[in-house]
């Protein structure tokens, strides 16, 4: 199992560079971090679109076209560091609050899980890898404790090392999506991560999407969605009767048809927002006692002009990942600049360097 999964006992700082290599359904992409007097700079960013075919996270099998992909971005970006953190997928773990009793060391914790763990996971113990860490008091329970269990049978981990390790990487850190995010929100708004809000991420991907609820600081819900940004190049394609490959440069770079915002933009943006508000709905609909305090967006669907706007009700932060960072030399402005918000869970791996 690769190290400090859940944050548990992590140092203040990696001793060696680390990148945050994110696999998503649409692209993989890298961050690099390094700091220096207390200043966080971008060394490295850059990012690889996936063919629909390949599918990411959803990728079942072969998975060489990942592993080749990876391998062409960080050729490109000339990439010397190997040392990597990754994140799977909410959908390939289970994460619940348990409670036990107070007191017990870490190796007890752990012996307890491995022995009685089918009553928490549904898959046998032999086919997991676990990880956990101790939250504090159980408020309910005198004299128990909350422990936080995040669990993932065997074979996704070693599928995820394995891309990594055919790519000519060395996987260190294997984490999950929504922490990975949490730990980007911490570090944007470091006073909200023990404060008593309850705050939602939503991760608007390229062919997925996904809400990630955190109450007071504990995930307590995480649910994919089926809409993603990158249906907005297929309305491109049908409306204008362009290419794939033309929609997709033109949208990124410019010189799409005059009437593009008004009859395909702002109609994907108004959808994209009504799909989000459901998505709200459905959790508050299944746990009904958690106010949403903030939402907070994150992803390639994040940058759509106004998409903020559409939550009506809500308050919503669209934070950029970078915010306070220096840029290096070697990192396209522009392209961090455009693709900020989609850089999101790669960032949030890379802080993993420094205990974050």
């Amino acid at each position: 199992m690769y190290q400090n999964q859940v944050r548990k006992n992590v140092p203040s700082m990696l001793s060696q560079p680390l990148l945050g290599l994110d696999i998503a359904s649409d692209a993989v992409r890298f961050v690099e971090l390094s700091a220096s007097r207390k200043q966080l700079t971008v060394v490295q960013a850059d990012s690889e679109p996936l063919g629909r075919s390949v599918g990411g996270d959803a990728a079942q099998g072969d998975f060489s076209p990942i592993s080749e992909a990876i391998r062409r971005m960080l050729q490109r970006s000339r990439v010397r560091t190997r040392a990597v953190a990754s994140a799977l997928p909410g959908s390939s773990v289970i994460v619940k609050i348990i409670s036990l009793p107070s007191g017990m060391r870490d190796e007890v914790i752990e012996d307890q899980i491995r022995y009685e763990g089918q009553q928490y996971i549904p898959f046998p113990m032999d086919q997991v890898n676990f990880d956990f860490s101790v939250l504090g008091t159980d408020p309910e329970r005198k004299g128990y404790q909350q422990i936080l269990l995040v669990a993932s049978k065997r074979d996704h981990v070693e599928d995820r090392a394995a891309i990594l390790e055919s790519a000519g990487l060395k996987p260190k850190i294997i984490d999950i999506r929504q922490f990975s995010l949490w730990g980007l929100y911490t570090h944007l708004y470091p006073g909200d991560a023990t404060c008593k809000s309850n705050i939602v991420l939503v991760e608007i991907g390229g062919l997925s999407s996904a809400l990630h609820v955190f109450e007071r600081g504990q995930p307590v819900y995480s649910r994919d969605h089926n809409f993603g940004a990158a249906r907005l190049i297929d309305r491109i394609v049908q409306h204008f009767g362009l290419t794939e490959e033309d929609a997709q440069r033109m949208q990124r770079f410019g010189g799409l048809p005059a009437g593009y915002e008004q009859q395909v933009l702002k109609p994907f943006v108004v959808e994209t927002g009504r799909e989000i508000l459901r998505a709200l709905d459905f959790f508050q609909a299944s746990m009904p006692d958690i106010h949403v305090d903030k939402v907070v967006l994150f992803g390639t669907g994040a940058n759509l002009p106004g998409i903020g706007e559409q939550l009506a009700g809500f308050t919503v932060e669209n934070p950029d990942p970078f915010q306070g960072m220096a840029i290096g030399p070697n990192v396209n402005e522009r392209f961090l600049r455009d693709e900020r918000s989609s850089m999101a869970v790669a960032c949030g791996l890379a802080l993993r360097r420094f205990g974050e």
